[in-house]
């Protein structure tokens, strides 16, 4: 079978992969704890998903016919709407694309702005889905590490010394994954200022901006709208991961650009997808944002407190947002004789604990796992993370 060489950019995804063997698992009937996948561990909301099953019903044509490729215009409007309450920054309709997913909002944007040889600034670790993508349309990833003593940023100097003329890009995650760590104001403006200065994007992903435990988030377009791309999603706080809904807000003329662009990765987005994100924000999102959110504090500070009382030699930074942990698990590892990713699948294999390597995500998530809270409750996250350090400390080799 004759496939392309440049397929090979795309390697195997490690969350797939373990995600994998929990399935095999759950087949017969192995209880998993289940810290691997990034998906809300609650479900949408009830009288939402009740109001749209009827409104389906009552126009099964409309909601099942082509939209245009940037979404329904009433969808554009309310995610628009929405955003300038929160970010305080004007946007209208003009300034907002949906798209399947932000999967789908990332490929079009990398697409809208790399050529061959263009450099993107990472940090490392970060979201797995970036580089390969990069890669494939010929663009040069240029890491930045980011530090765990800084709280998982990056310093101010190591920034500025991978910036370029050839730098077309830099891309963020806020609020992180896989770390967990929120930026500093401070941060979020010279990432800005850095774009502006060499003109080039600040890709500013920020998919958990609404699940803050302590603060609020900080909404980069605020200092630049021409110099931002805000890339968006419903799949976390409406908690619709397989729906496949996102949105990209930026510049009028980008928009543009990036609409073209998109008729070639998908159509148009789901059209149920599209009514269901429009009730959300009309009519659900705040009310559902108030019972989920202490539910996630609680799992978070669950899943803190756990690791601190069964792995005390681990290092982990105590997320302000999002959901997930990086536990940095450096001691337990060397002692075992292996990786992180090793480990992540004898765990899942021998104790059924899934979590996730961290060298996943950069060489610096060497030794780490990334494990979210959301999943499970606060009595399994209490289990799972004992029964990963009886494990640890059975097959200790010291």
């Amino acid at each position: 079978m004759r496939v392309s060489t440049r397929s090979n950019a795309f390697p195997g995804s490690a969350i797939r992969g373990i995600n994998e063997e929990v399935v095999k698992l759950e087949r017969v009937g192995v209880k998993v704890y289940g810290f691997h996948i990034g998906q809300p561990g609650l479900p949408p909301s009830k009288d939402l998903l009740l109001e749209f099953t009827k409104n389906m019903l009552e126009k099964p044509f409309e909601y099942s016919m082509y939209t245009p490729s940037s979404g329904i215009e009433e969808l554009r409007e309310a995610i628009a709407e929405d955003y300038s309450r929160y970010s305080g920054v004007s946007i209208t309709s003009n300034n907002v694309s949906v798209s399947a997913g932000s999967a789908e909002a990332i490929l079009a944007t990398f697409m809208s702005i790399i050529d061959e040889g263009d450099e993107v600034v990472l940090l490392d670790p970060t979201y797995l889905m970036y580089e390969p993508v990069i890669n494939y349309l010929g663009g040069r990833v240029r890491r930045v590490g980011a530090r765990e003593e800084l709280g998982w940023e990056p310093s101010e100097e190591d920034i500025k010394a991978v910036m370029s003329r050839r730098v077309k890009a830099i891309i963020i995650v806020n609020p992180d994954n896989p770390t967990g760590r929120v930026l500093s104001e401070s941060m979020v403006r010279l990432l800005v200022d850095l774009a502006r200065d060499y003109d080039a994007f600040l890709i500013y992903d920020e998919a958990y901006k609404h699940l803050y435990y302590e603060g609020s988030h900080i909404y980069a377009i605020k200092y630049d709208l021409d110099h931002v791309l805000a890339l968006n999603t419903f799949s976390k706080d409406p908690a619709m991961p397989g729906w496949r809904l996102g949105y990209l807000v930026a510049h009028e003329e980008f928009i543009k650009v990036f609409n073209r662009v998109k008729q070639y990765t998908n159509l148009n987005p789901p059209t149920p997808a599209q009514y269901a994100g429009l009730l959300y924000l009309r009519k659900y999102k705040e009310a559902y944002l108030r019972e989920v959110l202490p539910i996630y504090k609680s799992r978070m500070e669950a899943m803190y407190n756990a690791l601190r009382k069964y792995l005390p030699e681990a290092s982990v930074v105590r997320p302000r947002a999002g959901l997930f942990m990086f536990p940095n698990l450096k001691p337990y590892l060397e002692r075992l004789g292996i990786d992180d990713k090793e480990f992540s699948t004898r765990l899942v294999r021998d104790a059924h604990v899934a979590v996730v390597p961290g060298s996943a995500f950069g060489e610096r998530g060497m030794y780490h796992v990334r494990m979210t809270f959301a999943r499970e409750d606060e009595r399994s996250i209490e289990e799972g993370i004992k029964v990963m350090a009886e494990y640890v400390n059975a097959n200790n080799k010291k």
